[in-house]
């Protein structure tokens, strides 16, 4: 048995070393049902051997004292007298029963006196001890007789002895016979011992021929038990083995796998899941290829997206030859949009935007978001005359469009910069850098209009150039490189001067002096501006310290960005700068633009109210370009309202841009502020602006920007001179 569970068990590795650190279920079940027979065999097998033991032993047991109690009459006559028919009946009872080996008579002083044997081999008959001779007396009147060898453990051969005794009445009398009374009644008296020596080996060897049968029937039992139930096993969980396949194909990726239909409910029920699974791994998948390609608020292409298919562009020109153009669209003033309406309405705006460029380019054109209000457009296949056609289509189309939000109507305006790919410029991200470049151009420009990006006479690009501005610009930061100039601000009544605006200068490469649309933008994308602020703040009030004197009369009009209030530390810089050259705030003249008016978050506010309070005044510059709404007006404390200068350039031939101004003028008067015109180029616009209402003009017919303060009185019309005197004398 032994051998059979190691057998077993060396199957069971050998399964187990078909595929290292992985155990197969078919085969770990079977294992543990062979062993699991195994051991119930055995046991059954060891039941069956000790069972049969204690069988044989009873039976055993229960012959031994049949054949002693008959021996007993048999031989008692023997020691009566020499009877040969008595030893002729022994010897015929010996032979009818090959079990008994011996049977030997003795004495009662333990002598032996003869003996009857089957076996020829058995050893020569002794004399009893006298120990034995005195427990075998013991047994006298006993069921049971004297057990001189034999056991459980192997009970094949039995040694037996057994008292013969003789039983007399002691009292005859037929009357006094007391039956109840045996010890009076009867006598004992020992007259020897039969002793009988049983060997039951042959009946012991057929049970151990059978118990060897049966171990075998159980092997082949097993062996049948393990083929059938790795059949029956294999059969059941084919379903289980045919879902590794899809599973792995599922693993890889694969979700357009088949699952087989599986007949039990259990297996059924995974390959439902599996299947739902799969299902729910091809939707997340489409959703996950949708997010990494498009935008979630307008579903165009994201950036992403539209590199790699500018890059597929890139490759075919490289290849195959041609052009393509690149767009990069940028909305004029969208942020005005969530100043007063909130993102909600600006994410409506974007989409209707997307929707009109979609609907503006060709059809093997591509669009896309690059965030924000940003847009990019790939012309496959695109000359300079297709890129500007198309650039001007979507332009027009733009320009018609109108967006309405809370009472507000919204005029959508963009920027485009044009880049045209090309055998000199494969490169995607270089390309897109050029479309912005010429984006910022156009809206430097002054917005709503296309520019095209192209290389200097030197090969030198705009990039390179932004770049040598940014570090000329630091370098006049650190050494006081800028230059100031002074324009003045006059009445235009009176013609005479109120203010100066100071202006900011830098010199170019080769010494040139260049104005500010030159180099601001190039400080803002480089985080430069806040301290171009506080350098024009500083030299300012420098500059009122030194010509103060000889103009006591001296008010300054200082330009502050949206970025110099993104600290609080303006009011405390601008108080302290004041009182070290002793320029009194309320001769300066703040201007701050009308988004940053309008928009005007908390921190902001906190700011102006304090440069009021500290008695500067403020004027809100370039009013009327972006979506502003004249009711805001009523909610802006400022003192000056400065029209841009857009509306003042073609002023003599433009009726809307006459209607405009006169109508910020009259806002502006009911609001208590000054108006000032800027551009103002020659003495027809200027008495065109005194007409309309406005109060105060800035341009190259008042005055140009000198190195210092100059007050020089502009021509007065007639009538202006008639309505200062008439005033004059009312007074």
């Amino acid at each position: 048995m032994t051998a059979i569970v190691e057998r077993v068990r060396d199957v069971v590795g050998a399964l187990r070393m078909r595929t290292p650190g992985k155990r197969v279920l078919v085969h770990e079940i079977l294992s543990i049902q062979i062993l699991s027979a195994t051991i119930v065999g055995t046991l059954a097998i060891a039941a069956l051997y000790w069972g049969g033991q204690w069988v044989l032993q009873d039976n055993y047991s229960r012959w031994a004292l049949q054949w002693t109690a008959e021996l007993n009459e048999l031989g008692s006559p023997l020691y009566l007298s020499d009877d040969s028919e008595a030893l002729i009946r022994l010897e015929s009872f010996v032979e009818r029963y090959p079990e008994i080996d011996r049977v030997a008579y003795y004495d009662r002083d333990g002598s032996s006196l003869y003996s009857v044997d089957n076996d020829a081999d058995i050893a020569p008959l002794k004399n009893l001890s006298d120990d034995v001779l005195e427990e075998a007396s013991a047994a006298i009147g006993s069921d049971e007789p004297y057990l001189l060898s034999g056991s459980v453990i192997d009970p094949r051969q039995f040694e037996i002895l057994a008292p013969v005794w003789t039983e007399a009445i002691a009292d005859d009398g037929l009357f006094d016979f007391d039956p109840t009374a045996p010890e009076r009644n009867a006598t004992t008296e020992l007259v020897g011992f039969v002793g009988i020596h049983l060997d039951f080996v042959l009946f012991h060897d057929r049970l151990l021929t059978n118990i060897r049968a049966a171990i075998m029937v159980l092997v082949v039992l097993l062996v049948l038990f393990a083929l059938y139930g790795r059949w029956t096993l294999q059969k059941a969980l084919r379903s289980i083995s045919e879902l590794e396949r899809p599973i792995r194909e599922l693993a890889k990726g694969n979700l357009d796998v088949k699952f087989q239909p599986a007949e039990h409910r259990e297996i059924s029920d995974i390959v439902e899941a599996l299947e739902t699974t799969a299902t729910a791994l091809s939707e997340r998948d489409a959703e996950l290829l949708e997010l990494a390609n498009h935008d979630s608020l307008t579903g165009l292409f994201n950036r992403r997206r539209f590199v790699e298919e500018l890059r597929l562009d890139l490759t075919r020109i490289m290849n195959k030859g041609g052009t393509s153009a690149l767009f990069f669209i940028d909305l004029d003033q969208f942020k005005y949009v969530n100043d007063l309406c909130g993102h909600p309405a600006g994410d409506r705006l974007i989409r209707k935007v997307a929707d009109e460029l979609s609907r503006s380019i060709p059809e093997n054109a591509i669009v896309a978001r690059f965030g924000g209000d940003e847009f990019a457009v790939l012309l496959r296949a695109a000359n300079e005359v297709d890129a500007r056609d198309s650039a001007e289509l979507i332009l027009t189309n733009m320009r018609r469009m109108a967006h309405i939000e809370n009472e507000h109507v919204f005029h959508v305006h963009c920027s485009i910069g044009v880049a045209i790919a090309s055998g000199i410029n494969l490169h995607a991200d270089e390309l897109i850098a050029q479309a912005d470049i010429a984006c910022r151009e156009a809206k430097s420009a002054g917005r709503n209009r296309v520019r095209f990006f192209d290389f200097d006479d030197t090969g030198e690009s705009r990039v390179d150039k932004e770049v040598g501005w940014m570090n000329r610009l630091r370098s006049a930061l650190d050494e006081d490189g800028f230059e100031l100039r002074f324009q003045p601000i006059n009445e235009i009544r009176s013609g005479q001067t109120t203010h100066h605006e100071v202006l900011i200068r830098a010199r170019a490469e080769d010494g040139q002096l260049v104005s500010p649309d030159a180099f601001l933008p190039a400080a803002v994308r480089f985080g430069l501006m806040t301290e171009i602020d506080l350098w024009m703040i500083r030299h300012a009030a420098m500059a009122y310290a030194e010509h103060v004197t000889e103009h006591p009369d001296l008010h300054f009009s200082i330009n502050i960005s949206a970025n110099a209030f993104e600290s609080e530390n303006l009011p405390r810089y601008v108080r302290k700068t004041f009182n070290e050259f002793g320029v009194p705030p309320k001769n300066v003249i703040l201007e701050i633009t009308e988004s940053l008016a309008i928009r005007r978050p908390v921190h902001v506010e906190r700011q102006i109210a304090a440069l009021r309070a500290m008695g500067c005044k403020l004027a809100l510059d370039d009013f009327g370009t972006g979506y502003s709404s004249f009711s805001y007006l009523q909610k802006i404390d400022c003192d000056y309202l400065k029209i841009d200068g857009a509306f003042v350039v073609g002023l003599l031939d433009s009726p809307v841009d006459q209607k405009v101004i006169r109508l910020i003028a009259d806002i502006g008067r009911e609001a208590g502020m000054k108006v000032i015109a800027e551009y103002v180029q020659n003495a027809e616009s200027l008495a065109l602006l005194e007409e309309l209402g406005v109060d105060m003009a800035q341009g190259y017919f008042v005055g140009r920007p000198s190195r210092v303060p100059r007050f020089a009185p502009t021509p007065i019309s007639l009538r202006s001179r008639y309505a200062a005197r008439t005033s004059g004398k009312s007074a």
